[in-house]
């Protein structure tokens, strides 16, 4: 949208460390003193409407010019912040500003009489008007949560809202804190402060902004604040490139429901509107929320897109320490649900407990490793990142009764079974409608041993394997079943014999990989059947989990169709 990436060269204790933010919303989330609002407050600091721009004079809904005030965001010591030890770059998307980048140093501000003082400006440019890049910003600090039944006098103001406004203020609003009805017909009111302090809420039949609670009051400034940038987008069309709004602690005073309808209307809005949010929050809620949207848009977009080219960011800002003693912060880019588990532990400075990954039960070794190279070359992932494969050598009635029983590991995890355990009399008996109907349970597209040692038998299927796979030319259709000369039917009541068959033919092989890919290349639509279903299932029970979604499936065969 606006900024790719943001690199701190030096600004207290940041020292030499980039980070990504997402085209539309980026959570920044820390630890108390990590300097999370001092991160907002270098995102905001170059942007401005300048008086030869055509929006110059426009003001947000609540009276602010579109641009951050330096008080909200800096508060500057005088003896540690230093004239010549600040300076940053945030590096743009294309068609933002006359170069990739817009980098920012602290200067002198020289004033007769005066002891010079700090401020911030172009650091490739002292010239009047290099200063700063011409978009809209609108920096919401914690001032606009001061409670109105504390500020003394106030001033009423009312904002001149359309129609259709009033009815995006007042729906959004409801929708947000989830009120049910809103008696009589409500409007939006102002409230001006000391300070340039200005208190918002909803009005309605039986109550008005004075009885409104903080958070009301909170939720109605961001709906202006977005409301602010649509006025923006509809009035100059073209002329319009887009905006930045960034709130502080975006979480205050909301509980956690809420917090999870606002992210998702602030990543609607940045998207509608052009909008690139940006928020700090100590909330699991907001974090598990962003990182929802990251999972899904990952699960559609794929893992392999440079870090800004996503909607959604999430940045760590995590204390270290070096050998001396000195205290630095690292940002980090928080991508999958299991890195957020991480942050969110040491938010709470507790060891990492959370579980960020699905288990895979299968019946056997053999049919993990069968799933396990099916899976990895069919998706063409690293499965250690998204899940586990637990070997714990069950029977699948032993599942179904686990299942039966409801004990949760065996509810939200996947289980897969032999490809017969269907054509079985108990699963028809007994189990059917149970395992038909649970979301977990899948079936492995063949009986590994059994069905390997009926496709070979077929004299063509054999040759064109021995051809085209095994490369051990010593091996024939004869010395493949010398020991085993009766057809599939006479070892049916004697299933042992298939898995003495595979082993010894694997031995003759030097591994299994080699009828894997057989069955891979040959049997494609039972391949991506099962991959498909595979797909389907995980997701189901990882979104469930707010865990890792499986990212699309590369186009082999017709998996993508």
């Amino acid at each position: 949208m606006i900024i790719k990436s943001i690199d701190i060269e030096k600004f207290r204790a940041f020292q030499q460390v980039s980070f990504t933010l997402g085209k539309c919303i980026t959570a920044i989330s820390g630890r108390n003193a990590t300097q999370k609002t001092t991160v907002l407050g270098m995102i905001g600091q170059p942007f401005t409407i300048s008086k030869d721009h055509p929006m110059y004079g426009c003001k947000t809904i609540d009276g602010y010019n579109f641009r951050s005030q330096f008080k909200e965001k800096f508060k500057l010591s005088e003896e540690h912040d230093i004239i010549g030890e600040h300076k940053w770059t945030l590096n743009l998307h294309t068609n933002v500003y006359t170069k990739q980048y817009f980098s920012v140093e602290s200067i002198a501000r020289h004033q007769r009489g005066k002891k010079p003082t700090l401020r911030f400006w172009n650091a490739e440019s002292r010239a009047l008007g290099a200063g700063y890049i011409q978009l809209p910003v609108y920096f919401l600090s914690l001032s606009r949560l001061f409670p109105i039944g504390e500020s003394g006098k106030t001033k009423s103001i009312k904002p001149e809202l359309t129609e259709e406004e009033l009815t995006y203020c007042v729906d959004n609003y409801r929708n947000i804190l989830s009120i049910q009805d809103i008696p009589g017909t409500p409007s939006v009111g102002l409230e001006k402060g000391t300070s340039s302090k200005t208190f918002s809420g909803i009005s309605d039949g039986v109550h008005d902004i004075f009885t409104n609670s903080a958070g009301e009051g909170d939720i109605t400034k961001i709906i202006l604040a977005v409301l602010s940038f649509k006025r923006l987008k509809d009035q100059y069309g073209k002329l319009y490139k887009g905006g930045v709004l960034l709130i502080d602690e975006l979480d205050a005073t909301l509980y956690g429901f809420s917090q999870k309808k606002l992210v998702d209307y602030l990543w609607e809005s940045a998207k509608d509107f052009k909008i690139q949010i940006v928020f700090t929050t100590h909330s699991p809620i907001i974090l598990k929320q962003v990182n929802k949207h990251q999972r899904k848009e990952r699960a559609e977009k794929g893992t392999n897109l440079p870090p800004y080219a996503y909607d959604s960011s999430i940045v760590y800002l995590e204390p270290e320490y070096e050998a001396d003693g000195t205290r630095r912060i690292i940002p980090r880019n928080i991508f999958s649900s299991s890195e957020l588990d991480t942050v969110l532990n040491d938010i709470n400075l507790v060891i990492p407990t959370n579980r960020s990954k699905l288990n895979i039960y299968c019946e056997d070794a053999r049919a993990i490793s069968f799933a396990q190279y099916t899976l990895s070359k069919a998706l063409q992932i690293n499965l250690d990142l998204y899940m586990n494969f637990v070997d714990i050598d069950l029977g699948w009635t032993n599942y179904a009764q686990l299942y039966e029983k409801k004990i949760p590991e065996f509810i939200n995890n996947m289980i897969l079974l032999d490809g017969d355990v269907p054509k079985t009399k108990e699963y028809k008996n007994s189990k059917r409608k149970i395992l038909s109907t649970a979301d977990n349970f899948l079936t492995l597209p063949l009986t590994i041993e059994k069905d390997f040692f009926r496709l070979l038998r077929d004299h063509a299927t054999f040759n064109k394997f021995q051809k085209d796979y095994s490369k051990i030319q010593s091996l024939n259709y004869d010395i493949c079943f010398n020991n085993w000369p009766h057809e599939p039917e006479f070892y049916n009541k004697k299933p042992l014999e298939y898995k003495k068959w595979f082993q010894n033919l694997e031995k003759i092989l030097g591994g299994q990989e080699v009828l894997y890919s057989f069955w891979y290349n040959e049997y494609q639509k039972e391949r991506d059947d099962f991959v498909n279903k595979f797909v389907k299932t995980f997701n189901l029970l990882a979104d469930r989990a707010e865990m890792d979604l499986l990212p699309p499936q590369h186009p082999v065969g017709g998996l993508n169709e």
